[in-house]
């Protein structure tokens, strides 16, 4: 996808761009690439299910204490 110069989709691209160009210039194998990309989505994916849980609690500690 090409974005227009200098916007924040064009520096997100091009910092993905120069990791993975890095990642190549490194020899780094394709398997530990894709593993790195997975560790780092394991990462956020529990951060932010961490997140969820804490509204969702405090959502269902309001409506606890609410009378409708």
């Amino acid at each position: 996808m090409e974005y227009k110069p200098y916007t924040v989709e064009w520096t997100r691209k091009r910092y993905l761009s120069e990791a993975l160009q890095k990642y190549f210039e490194d020899d780094i194998s394709v398997d530990d690439i894709v593993g790195d990309i997975v560790d780092i989505l394991d990462q956020n994916e529990s951060y932010y299910r961490e997140k969820a849980n804490k509204f969702s609690s405090l959502k269902n500690n309001f409506l606890g204490n609410v009378d409708v």
